[in-house]
């Protein structure tokens, strides 16, 4: 029985005849090689000598994937040497990735991929990767060209990191699947992609990403929430208002302490977020806010509004009281604006006027954990914030931009974790709420331990029932 092999390429069939791996009728000196590529044999007398040459590449450096590129290749070819255009000698040119990522979409390697995930690749290819590098030759590569593209989308554009891990992928299967096809060179293949301490990575995860990271997160709840206002109110460090900033506007532990009385607006009842502050090699330095979307305006509930303003009196008072020995002189380095600033105008302080750090918060956490035996980690403080706004039904894009995120898939992780015991009694209450209608809840009938009958005439006669019933 005579094998069929049939090939659709761009809505065209191409179906011939193989026998022991030689093509008859349609494409005549086109054979079909064992990884599935074709190739054709270019036979001549040049100079009195024949030459016998097998074809496996294209033009550009790729195998022949259906029997008619080959064959077209071949008429081509054999019309250019008897042109004198070309010698027999057949030099594809350099292949570029383009051409790599051509062939991978008509490959059975794509064929057996999802059509999701193709139109995902195909996304990938035409918005980001072919821009930048789809006439770059494959063997020009280099592996700071794929790392410097990776801390783009991620660190400059802002792209989230599971977003710009699909690309580090992406590039793993086109350049394996050059290498599986010979046009990349095996030892530049293996420092790049199989070597574990030169190969691609992906750029270090940002702390406010790992921050935002849901697993393993801890909902505190309001008897928690109680005991941790109680340390803070006891001592005089004023981390009190550290706790409330997470607390009631879900800040992260490095934009509570760049806060500036400046960046609050009284008159609009916001607290502009646009600073993080760090310890760079021992100086206190404020940086800027991971993307765009983190620099954002945070409402304040009243209570948090009339607590700040009476602060805001209390450290004046505090200065007065100080007689010019009011510690407000530290020297904090503004990487944003490229300025010195004093300490004066930031809000967490102590009543001396000392400088508050984000580092402050390490021994009350280690107090707080040794006396009630409460991990306190000030980061759940926000995933406690972005939690209650979830139960309480905010609109999810609200949310979205009080806390800064980037994707609407970020917030949404808080209203699909709701742990109902986290929010028992407000559960309660609402079930209360909801079915408060009812005045008096009826109670079940209690089980009859008797027969009834009723006569003709309407009389009822009860009978005790037998053990047996």
């Amino acid at each position: 029985m005579t094998p069929y092999s049939c090939y659709n390429i761009a809505n065209e069939t191409d179906c011939i005849t193989v026998l022991g791996g030689n093509t008859m009728a349609k494409y005549t000196g086109v054979t079909q090689n064992k990884d599935g590529s074709w190739s054709y044999r270019i036979k001549k007398k040049v100079d009195g000598k024949i030459i016998d040459t097998k074809i496996k590449k294209d033009d550009s450096g790729m195998p022949f994937l259906t029997a008619r590129a080959c064959y077209e290749a071949k008429i081509r070819h054999e019309a250019q040497i008897t042109n004198g255009e070309v010698k027999i000698a057949h030099r594809p040119s350099k292949t570029t990735l383009q051409s790599i990522y051509d062939a991978y979409m008509v490959s059975s390697e794509a064929k057996q991929k999802a059509p999701a995930t193709i139109r995902k690749q195909e996304s990938m290819w035409k918005n980001h990767v072919q821009p930048a590098f789809g006439d770059k030759e494959i063997e020009s590569f280099k592996i700071t060209d794929l790392n410097d593209f990776l801390y783009d989308l991620y660190g400059k554009q802002g792209k989230s990191y599971a977003y710009t891990e699909g690309f580090l992928k992406f590039f793993y299967l086109l350049f394996g699947y050059a290498y599986r096809l010979e046009l990349f060179n095996e030892n530049k293949y293996f420092r790049m992609f199989g070597d574990s301490k030169t190969r691609l990575s992906m750029p270090t995860k940002e702390q406010a990403d790992v921050e935002d990271d849901l697993e393993g997160a801890e909902i505190y709840t309001e008897d928690e929430l109680a005991v941790f206002e109680g340390t803070f109110k006891s001592e005089d460090g004023n981390l009190l208002t550290a706790f409330y900033l997470g607390i009631y506007c879900g800040l992260r532990i490095s934009e509570c302490f760049a806060l500036r009385w400046s960046n609050v607006n009284w008159k609009e009842k916001i607290i502009t977020v646009n600073r993080q502050m760090h310890n760079v090699g021992g100086q206190i330095t404020l940086t800027k806010v991971k993307t765009m979307t983190a620099i954002r305006t945070v409402l304040m509930p009243s209570f948090l509004q009339d607590y700040l303003d009476s602060l805001f009196q209390e450290q004046r008072k505090d200065r007065a009281k100080a007689n010019g020995h009011y510690r407000d002189t530290e020297r904090v380095y503004d990487e944003v604006s490229k300025e010195w600033l004093t300490g004066g105008d930031f809000i967490n302080r102590k009543h001396n006027g000392e400088l508050l750090t984000v580092n402050s918060m390490k021994y009350w956490a280690k107090k707080i954990k040794a006396e009630t035996g409460i991990e306190f980690r000030y980061h759940n403080l926000r995933h406690t914030y972005a939690s209650t706004c979830a139960f309480n039904n905010m609109n999810m894009l609200v949310l979205m931009q009080m806390l800064g995120h980037k994707k609407p898939d970020t917030t949404k992780k808080y209203y699909l974790n709701l742990d109902p015991k986290k929010y028992k009694k407000k559960i309660i209450g609402t079930l209360d709420g909801m079915f408060g209608f009812h005045d008096k809840i009826p109670t079940a009938p209690e089980p009859k331990d008797y027969i009834e009958t009723i006569d003709s005439k309407g009389r009822t006669t009860k009978w005790t029932k037998s053990p047996k019933e």
